[in-house]
Formats: structure tokens, sequence, C-alpha cells
């Protein structure tokens, strides 16, 4: 039995890895690196050989899991992929829309070697994905190895995995949060005989302060945006499209509804944010979440704002700017707007999740009020005269919820994924401390790790 990582580096980046057991090869998701482009964006998949692998299973939808599927499936041609029902529907426009942003990025940018992959070979492979229901057992590659997905509430259709081979327990946990959010509910994980544990440390490097919960900071974050719509400015929200839009507008509606947020405001979101909200209604009773009901396109009067229409997009006041990315990446909607809105005194700038310290958004968070920050190397750098307010309201369970899950299960391997060196250290630290028999592995991208 051995695991490898596919990653090119020690980093929440292209997430995807190898797993092998009872003569079968599972690729545990396919990743597209946020911030690189072209061939570097992708997993490395050169470590798979000719040997390829005979399944692969998809924990969910976010472009860091899912990006580089369809070039994942040109490795092994005919192998079945498994996801759960709302990560198919998710996946379809995650997909697409990169195809959009790559095409345009070869436009803009004269990058070459894009697009990585066409909408025709999406629509291809997605007609051979097959649809698995969380606590079903599939039989992978008939030799031994099973698998049973499991729900992480870290987005709609997000899924931990665990495999069973050779009288062993294996558990991927995905990206996974504990906690219940606005709209999904936390993760239900198995908790016994786990001998293997694969688990993601995106938060590794955050401790939470004391007292904080993530009702005191919905709370906190309702009453600063009230402050701001108070003041009459244009508010700024990068969030990202795949379900923290979501949750923002599960949390506005029930706001409204309870009287925790009053008076009339305008509010926007991009075009993928409006696509995926979609899904996520079509969706609704089908996949696990809360307000079961609740159709997200109807809950809240909102406008949609394209990529053609953003740089002319007036900013007015008391109206809520909710676009992607969450990360101001370059080209995006709120990339784009943010000069407009960081300029103005009377302006607020509100984030609600993490944003990786060289982004755009990283670097703004990490300034102080009449800094220049550079958005994009193609403009000037912008002056922030507005105000800036932070929120962890986050998808990700916290360290401390990632840590007594190991804490609750024991397992004999520990093998830390999915965070950058500081947070994958904290855990290494921390681990042995609460299951001292446990061997904790930091897999190193492209070292095979015998499990």
């Amino acid at each position: 039995m051995k695991f490898t990582n596919l990653t090119r580096a020690e980093e929440i980046g292209a997430n995807c890895y190898l797993l092998e057991a009872a003569g079968v090869r599972v690729l545990l998701d396919a990743g597209m690196h946020p911030r690189e482009s072209g061939a570097l964006a992708s997993p490395d998949f050169s470590l798979l050989g000719d040997r390829g692998f005979d399944a692969m299973v998809l924990s969910h939808a976010h472009q860091d899991h899912v990006g580089c599927l369809p070039l994942a499936m040109r490795q092994a041609p005919g192998a079945p992929v498994f996801m759960t029902e709302a990560t198919a529907g998710l996946s379809d426009v995650m997909l697409h829309n990169s195809v959009n942003v790559m095409m345009r990025q070869r436009e803009e940018l004269a990058a070459q070697g894009l697009p990585l992959f066409t909408h025709r070979e999406v629509e291809k492979m997605s007609a051979d994905w097959e649809i698995v229901r969380l606590g079903e057992r599939l039989d992978l590659g008939g030799g031994g190895l099973t698998a049973e997905f499991c729900d992480a509430g870290h987005i709609l259709g997000s899924s931990g995995v665990l495999f069973e081979a050779e009288g062993r327990r294996i558990f991927y946990s995905g990206d996974v949060n504990f906690e219940d959010q606005t709209l999904m509910r936390g993760a239900k994980f198995p908790e016994k005989n786990i001998d293997v544990l694969i688990m993601e440390t995106t938060r590794g490097d955050s401790p939470t302060p004391h007292g904080m919960t993530r009702r005191t900071e919905e709370d906190r974050f309702l009453a600063t945006l009230q402050s701001a719509l108070d003041e009459g400015g244009p508010v700024l929200l990068p969030v990202f499209a795949l379900g923290k839009t979501q949750e923002l507008l599960a949390l506005l509606y029930e706001a409204k509804k309870r009287g925790a947020l009053q008076g009339s405001f305008g509010l926007f979101v991009g075009g993928l944010s409006a696509k995926v909200t979609a899904v996520t209604d079509r969706l609704r009773g089908r996949a696990p979440r809360r307000h079961g009901d609740l159709k997200l396109a109807e809950c809240l009067p909102m406008e949609v704002v394209g990529g053609r229409d953003i740089a002319n997009l007036p900013v007015r006041s008391r109206t809520v700017y909710a676009i992607s990315s969450g990360m101001m990446t370059e080209n995006t909607l709120s990339n784009i707007l943010a000069p407009r809105i960081l300029e103005d005194p009377r302006a607020h700038c509100m984030f609600v999740g993490y944003s990786d310290p060289r982004s755009p958004a990283g670097r703004l968070r990490a300034g102080k009020e009449g800094d220049e920050v550079l958005l994009d190397p193609r403009h000037r750098p912008v002056r922030r005269r507005c105000r800036l307010d932070e929120f962890t309201l986050s998808a990700h369970s916290t360290r401390e919820g990632l840590l007594h899950y190991v804490e609750r299960v024991q397992p004999k391997k520990l093998l830390l994924v999915h965070g950058d060196s500081p947070a994958v250290g904290w855990f290494a630290r921390e681990v042995p401390k609460v299951s001292p028999q446990t061997e904790v592995i930091l897999p190193a991208p492209g070292v095979p790790v015998e499990l």
C-alpha cells in the first residue's frame, strides 16, 4: 500500500494524490493551482508513469481539486471517476468557466499552450462520470479495494472518502468543516478503526481567538455591514463563486428575516456565482444542506454582473458587491472593480475567508490604510483609503477542530496535506501531544510513502 503526493510543491496548490492498495491505483482529486498558469498549474502527472490509474475519486468541485480533471482523465482513458451528484453538477460549471478564463488569458496575455482543455472535452467526459450516494460502498477495480463517500460539510457535495483494503482502513478527508455553517451542515466522518488518515491542514497557522465562534463572527460581520450601509458607501465583498457566495446569500437572507440587518441595499453577484447558485437551487433537497427548501436566487433582490460589464459598472452607495474572486486574482471581477472602491474614503472592503498571502487580496490585507497596493502588474498601484475589515467565516475546519478529530480517531499513520509549511508544521508539533502513538508523515511531492 502506497501514497504518492502528485502536487508540485508543499502548499495549497494543485491537489492530487495517488493511492495504491490491493493492486488498484486510485487518483484522489486533480486540482489546478490558483496562482500558476499553463503546465505549472497542473499536478505532476508524469509521476503516474505508463500505468496511469484504475479509478479516481473527486472530493469536491473547488478549482484546486477539480481544475485539472480533464488532464487527469487523459492519463487513464476509460477509468471511472466517482463523485456525488452535487459535485458533478458544480464541476461541470467550474470546468467550463475555467476554459473561458484560459481562452481570455490566451488573448489578453498572449499565453502559449492555453486552453489546457476545451469545452468539447469537458462535455464529452462529463457524460462518463459515476454518481455515488453518501454511505454507498463501491468496489474499485475488483481487486478488494472499496470506497465509501462521507459528508465533509465544506461546500455542497463535498466528501471525505473511506477506503478499505487488505484489512486496513484509509480515510481521505478532502476539505472539511466540522462546524455548521449558514447553509452547510458540519461533517459526519468515521472515527473508529482508522489505520491511515490523510488530512487537510489549511488553517493550521490560524489560531482561533479565545471566545470566538462561528455565531459571534457572523454577528460581528452583520454589525459591521449594517454600519457600512448606514454610512452610505459602497461595500466590496471579495468572495469565492462556489461555496462562499451561497453561504453569504443564506446569511444575508437569515439576517434580514430576523431583523439583524435592516434597511434596503443593492446587491451584485458575479455571473459564475449566479450559475453556481442555480445548481445549488436545483439540487435543494437532494444534497445535505440547511435551509433545504430555500431558493437562494430568490432570497434577496440582486443583480448579476459579468466580465464584459464590470469595468463600466456604476459604483453606488448602499450597495454590496459580493463578487469573485475571494483572492482578488488578476482579471477577476473583484480585482477589476477594486480600485474604484478602495480609493473611496466612504467605502468598505470586507474579507470573510482565506486569502493566499501572495495574492492581490493577501497583499491588500497585509497593508494599512493609506498604503499603495499592486492589484495587477499591468496597472498602477492603488492607494487604499477605504475601511478594511476581516472576518473568519471559513468553509474549512479550525485547526483545533481538526486536531480534536485526530485525537478521537487515534490513527496509526497521519499524512498531512493541503497546507502551507507553517500550517503543516503546527500539526506535526501538536498531534503527538493528543495522539502519541500516531506516526506523523509529511509526504514530499513525488516521493512514495509506504503505508
